[in-house]
């Protein structure tokens, strides 16, 4: 791929030595030789995508444990508030719904982990949720899944 087509230009310009003649020696040649060497490589790192994109924690989730219910997340930096109801259990059947906000955090912008304060719903203050690609995985084993 892109090694490949980084190589071949880059050989272009190293000519091979003349039939019959000494192969060359010394600066020159070991800088020529390494270019041939570090260009595929630098090439790979330039094209590569990153190891893993940010995850897009902006959105609205599905929770199991509160079917239909509102799951709202918005962040601003590594600021991040979550919107939500709870109904008993769910909010898809016309039960009475009762509106929450948490506050969290990111490590990171990038970050795959938030960490969040359930303290005013009566839960902890530190629990992290971590990004498994799909929606947010809690130590319990609850997971909220993004809505596409």
């Amino acid at each position: 791929g892109v090694a490949a087509a980084a190589l071949g230009a880059a050989g272009a310009f190293v000519q091979p030595p003349a039939a019959g003649a000494a192969a060359p020696s010394g600066r020159r040649s070991a800088l020529a030789t390494f270019g041939l060497v570090a260009a595929p490589a630098a090439a790979e790192l330039l094209f590569e995508s990153p190891a893993h994109a940010a995850p897009a924690w902006t959105g609205s989730y599905s929770d199991p444990n509160h079917p239909g219910c509102k799951r709202e997340i918005s962040v601003s930096g590594t600021s991040v508030k979550i919107a939500g109801t709870d109904g008993s259990p769910g909010c898809d059947r016309g039960e009475a719904q009762t509106p929450w906000s948490l506050s969290a955090a990111l490590r990171s912008a990038d970050s795959d982990e938030v960490l969040i304060d359930f303290s005013p719903k009566g839960g902890p203050k530190d629990l992290v949720g971590k990004w498994d690609g799909s929606g947010i995985r809690f130590p319990d084993g609850n997971k909220w899944s993004k809505k596409q």
